[in-house]
């Protein structure tokens, strides 16, 4: 189930409805980034899916590192076999292998495909050939180490700058649990949610952080992704995603934090009947 809170109150089955991306599908390809954690790979290939269920092609790719895909993999880094394999299927996932540092300088080549587990970006020539042959073009633009929560480094996230949708993603499993263990980054959070909070309140924010709140999870997501985006990619649309609200309280919280900083725009994604 997927909730927009500008839309209907009713919930939407589909991903793509939800966020309603034909609206400006006259543009070709129509590029949509997902940054921060906690889902991000599964929420892109739900809309690979639910695009071509309406019959177009889809290109996906990271622009840091992605798991590697158990199948459409074009893993050549090079952009006319992923315009091959479009042209084929309607679908690829652009990438070259990401080599675990431990067997870099094997000499085995069957003891470095075993050790492949993500792959990164195929280059620059690839985005922009292969993508002007797709309908959509999907990004992976951040990583978290599979945790549900992140604040960015000054580097991050690694958004193509002709990008027309970013889809800001936290995971609200992290909720009420330990920084320490569910927040990529857990200093350069803490510091933001010092600074963020002295300008508030002077008292807000503790020394020592043990809990991660639904006002901590919503300040980290404001400051370090909607405000810095949507000041650098003036042009596009930047969506906060509340993803994993799988409990009805889950699901409040979510949109009690979308109220928090008057987003008239957000997405709740949930397993909720």
């Amino acid at each position: 189930m997927y909730i927009r809170k500008t839309a209907s109150p009713a919930p939407y089955d589909s991903l793509w409805e939800a966020l309603e991306p034909w609206k400006k599908m006259p543009k070709k390809p129509f590029r949509i980034a997902a940054v921060g954690s906690g889902g991000k790979t599964t929420l892109l290939y739900t809309l690979a899916r639910e695009a071509r269920e309406r019959g177009l092609s889809v290109l996906l790719l990271p622009t840091t590192h992605m798991q590697l895909p158990e199948k459409d993999g074009v893993l050549t880094g090079r952009a006319e076999d992923v315009m091959e394999k479009l042209k084929k299927d309607g679908f690829a996932v652009a990438g070259v292998p990401v080599v675990s540092p431990k067997t870099a300088h094997e000499p085995s080549a069957h003891a470095l495909s075993s050790e492949i587990k993500k792959i990164g970006f195929p280059g620059l020539e690839t985005y922009e050939k292969a993508g002007a042959f797709a309908d959509l073009v999907l990004v992976e633009a951040d990583g978290s180490r599979r945790l549900p929560l992140k604040y960015p480094n000054e580097t991050e996230p690694v958004i193509p700058e002709d990008i027309d949708l970013i889809l800001s993603v936290t995971g609200l499993s992290a909720l009420g649990k330990d920084p320490a263990k569910f927040c990529h980054r857990k200093e350069l959070a803490m510091e933001a949610l010092a600074k963020v909070s002295s300008r508030l309140s002077p008292l807000s924010f503790p020394q020592g952080w043990h809990t991660i709140t639904a006002r901590d999870m919503a300040l980290l997501q404001k400051s370090g992704y909607l405000t810095p985006l949507r000041s650098r990619f003036p042009s596009a649309r930047v969506i906060p995603v509340w993803n994993q609200a799988d409990t009805e309280e889950l699901r409040q919280t979510a949109l009690s934090m979308l109220e928090f900083f008057s987003e008239k725009d957000g997405l709740i994604t949930c397993t909720l009947s």
